[in-house]
């Protein structure tokens, strides 16, 4: 008989095997004291039966090793940020470690749902691919190795994080569409509680204002960072007239785009150049006519990881700024 719950428990185990829980966990559990073969023996067929896994989280409380990590990733339907995700549970593999995957889809709420699971679980570290500010983020920070991918929190400034420059490269992709000279320049940028979006929405409008094209409000529009929103923020700014440009905050925002102007009998790069940002590894197959910054994922897996193993071991690393590349395939 099992637990209520249908799930085997220590108590089943021990209960079918004739003996005590003590015994079923010195059995269980290498380092814990000695039990006879025999007893050994006994529970080891009766956790078979019962399909019985001892709790791995118990096994941390006890002080054994933990070499699970969880991830947290705001959308897991951004092949960009899943192309990070998969690289990094890749290399944790290779070290014979394990990765727990949590999906926020940029919801405070939400996070903090994700972040209470990984507490339960021991984990040993903890990687926010797009983190948002949540009450819960805190108190992890507090007794859990944490480090930023992507973007980092405002009210964490200590959390080591791993990106790029993002002002750096929305102000090269604003001096690139200036060189074009187009008449009309519509910009669909990301939520502004997003810390990345802001800073990339800083660099966009300085380098206009900078290169004598200043952004008109009418000629701007937030988005949130989904095909689906990209499509309806396009959809509103063409109510306003037609662009010769669009500068989009990621490239999910620029399928979306994307496929409003080609609704309107737009032609891209023809009528109209769309911009976008993280190059997803899609594009070279699926949107040749986007113009995007090439962000390196293989190189954000690897940073992320020696990131973290330097905090298990109690060390801070330094934040890694990694290169990138304007791809401009007009």
């Amino acid at each position: 008989m099992t637990s209520p719950s249908g799930k085997a428990s220590i108590k089943d185990v021990a209960r079918a095997a004739g003996v005590s829980i003590a015994s079923v966990s010195r059995a269980m559990n290498a380092g814990t004291g000695g039990v006879s073969a025999a007893t050994r023996a006994k529970v080891e067929k009766a956790a078979a039966e019962l399909n019985y896994s001892p709790s791995w989280v118990g096994q941390a409380l006890r002080g054994q090793t933990n070499d699970t990590y969880a991830m947290i990733i705001s959308s897991i339907q951004n092949n960009f940020f899943s192309a990070v995700a998969w690289e990094i549970e890749r290399r944790l593999n290779d070290q014979g470690a394990a990765m727990l995957l949590f999906n926020s889809n940029e919801d405070p709420a939400l996070q903090d749902r994700c972040l209470r699971e990984v507490t339960s679980r021991q984990v040993a570290g903890v990687f926010l691919l797009c983190a948002v500010d949540s009450p819960g983020l805190t108190v992890l920070a507090k007794h859990t190795s944490v480090l930023f991918i992507n973007r980092r929190v405002d009210s964490m400034p200590d959390i080591p994080f791993v990106g790029i420059d993002d002002r750096s490269a929305a102000t090269e992709v604003a001096r690139a569409v200036l060189r074009e000279k187009p008449d009309r320049i519509g910009l669909i940028h990301g939520p502004q509680r997003s810390a990345t979006s802001r800073v990339r929405l800083e660099g966009f409008l300085s380098a206009f204002a900078a290169g004598g094209r200043p952004m008109q409000p009418a000629d701007m529009v937030e988005a949130e960072l989904s095909m689906e929103s990209g499509y309806d923020a396009a959809r509103r700014l063409f109510n306003e007239g037609n662009f010769d440009a669009l500068v989009c905050g990621n490239d999910q925002i620029a399928y979306g785009a994307y496929r409003r102007c080609r609704e309107i009998g737009l032609t891209i790069p023809g009528d109209a150049a769309i911009y976008g940002f993280d190059d997803n590894p899609l594009n070279q197959w699926l949107a040749p006519w986007l113009n995007t910054v090439s962000v390196p994922h293989i190189r954000f897996a690897e940073e992320a990881v020696q990131g973290m193993a330097m905090l298990i071991d109690g060390k801070r690393p330094q934040d890694a700024i990694l290169p990138y590349d304007l791809l401009l395939r007009r």
